[in-house]
């Protein structure tokens, strides 16, 4: 009864390894350990081992790059049955009204006489014409909220439409070629706004068409040879604009096509290079405030450190603010006596780092095509309609082009791919690689229980030699 485990114990580990490998799957393995020539043993272990080392390295170079997390990029044409409809901002190109203006400030101007009116005949319509004097700029518009008190009203810019949402504003935005602060208002935006955007049907048959009418308010300009019009821009609902740095120019008397494109972008969160933020999901969980971008969250964090340290914010922040007080920076730095507002760098850049790329981004890009409102006149035609601006919007088909980054690994190609090395190299299935682990566990048990075995024989034989 006691000859196999003694059997067992005078067998090698050698030995029985050589048995297990004998009996394995791995045809390579087996061949090694049955080849009875030393010469060829030696050279089919060096083989394996080569093949081994190269199977590894290729392997642990494609996980490095695995875990580098690549991407590939997708584009693809798509016509959803509903599209994100853009925002529209428009400024008055002179942002002041004279009527306003010469109504505060009655000393900055002076009645017309009858050559001024032959040579401006637009100007004096009225009959409480008054026209201000040079140089008034300076004395009395230096503060941006001067001229926000003296801006036209979005009802006297835009006519009215059921189709259109109410302007919101007016935004105060800066100037450098004018009078430093210009005043906006904007539709359909969604910039520091708790409401949902809105979304339009595509229309196959009559297509998707925004219309819109404006009056540059030429009669009541500021400057008698200043040229009427509005700055029109296009964008994201969930962006503020410039249109003094970005806008279409709109003359009066001219009707504008414009050809809007939509371009989708989906980006992937970290761990990939993209390393986007879902700001949607940022604006859920903040009770639905907070900025929807990466552009308004920079500007964000501008406005915060301006208001914060100053109490006030400036003309280049996008980001509305509710602070009346506009700061001058491109003159003057405010005086602060808070610590950490000294440094803008130490307060800013961790905010700034903190914005990053949106996963889910929409832009435009659109062509203007620019007419005459009337292609002929009529020689009794005596009405006043050559001050109007409309604008046509048409959005092409609805067809969006759609960017988007995928992982260029999935879980299951990774694994796939390293099964495809197993295979070139060492010419083993993911069976035989099992046969091959079941073989280790099997030399190691054995190693651990002959250790055993020996340790539990000493004590049998001590006793043996003290009885003898």
């Amino acid at each position: 009864m006691n000859e196999e485990p003694e059997r067992r114990r005078k067998q090698s580990v050698k030995d029985y390894a050589s048995k297990v490998f004998k009996e394995s799957s791995v045809s390579a393995v087996s061949a090694i350990v049955s080849t009875g020539n030393i010469r060829r043993k030696i050279f089919r272990v060096v083989v394996f081992l080569l093949f081994t080392a190269g199977f590894l390295y290729q392997c642990i170079k494609f996980l490095c790059y695995v875990l580098q997390f690549p991407t590939i990029v997708n584009i693809e044409m798509e016509r959803p049955d509903y599209y994100l409809r853009p925002a529209y901002t428009f400024c008055n190109f002179n942002p002041i009204k004279r009527s306003k203006f010469c109504l505060k400030y009655p000393d900055g101007c002076f009645e017309p006489d009858e050559e001024f009116c032959e040579a401006y005949p637009k100007l004096c319509i009225e009959n409480n014409t008054k026209v201000p004097k040079d140089g008034i700029i300076s004395k009395y518009l230096s503060d941006p909220k001067d001229v926000m008190e003296l801006i036209h009203d979005f009802e006297e810019i835009i006519k009215p439409s059921e189709e259109n949402d109410i302007p919101e504003g007016p935004f105060p935005r800066q100037d450098l070629d004018g009078y430093e602060t210009g005043a906006c208002y904007s539709m359909l935006s969604r910039v520091d706004n708790s409401l949902e955007p809105k979304y339009r049907r595509r229309n196959i048959f009559e297509g998707s068409l925004d219309v819109m009418e404006f009056n540059p308010q030429e009669s009541d300009i500021l400057y008698p040879n200043s040229k009427p019009g509005i700055l029109f821009s296009i964008h994201s609902p969930f962006e503020a604009v410039n249109p003094f740095e970005q806008g279409i120019f709109l003359k009066p008397g001219h009707i504008y096509r414009i050809s809007v494109e939509m371009i989708q972008e989906e980006l992937l969160p970290y761990p990939y290079k993209t390393d986007c933020l879902n700001y949607t999901e940022l604006w859920l969980n903040a009770n639905k405030t907070g900025p929807r971008s990466q552009v308004m969250c920079r500007h964000h964090c501008l406005l915060e450190y301006t208001e914060n340290c100053f109490n006030c914010t400036d003309l280049f922040i996008l980001y509305p603010s509710r602070s009346e007080n506009f700061c001058h920076f491109h003159k003057q730095q405010p005086n602060t006596t808070k610590e950490i507002c000294k440094d803008a760098r130490d307060y800013i850049f961790p905010c700034l780092d903190n914005c990053k790329e949106d996963c889910t981004r929409m832009k435009y890009s659109y062509q203007v095509q620019e007419s005459f409102s009337k292609r002929y006149e009529n020689l009794y035609d005596r009405s006043n309609d050559s001050h109007w601006i409309e604008v046509r919007v048409q959005f092409e088909e609805s067809e969006i082009m759609k960017i988007q980054y995928k992982p260029q690994y999935q879980q299951v190609e990774a694994f796939s791919y390293i099964g495809g090395f197993i295979g070139i190299w060492l010419g083993v299935s993911l069976v035989q690689v099992v046969d091959v682990i079941e073989s280790f566990f099997l030399i190691a048990r054995y190693f651990f229980k002959k250790g055993s075995i020996a340790c539990s024989t000493k004590p049998n034989l001590k006793i043996q030699r003290e009885t003898a």
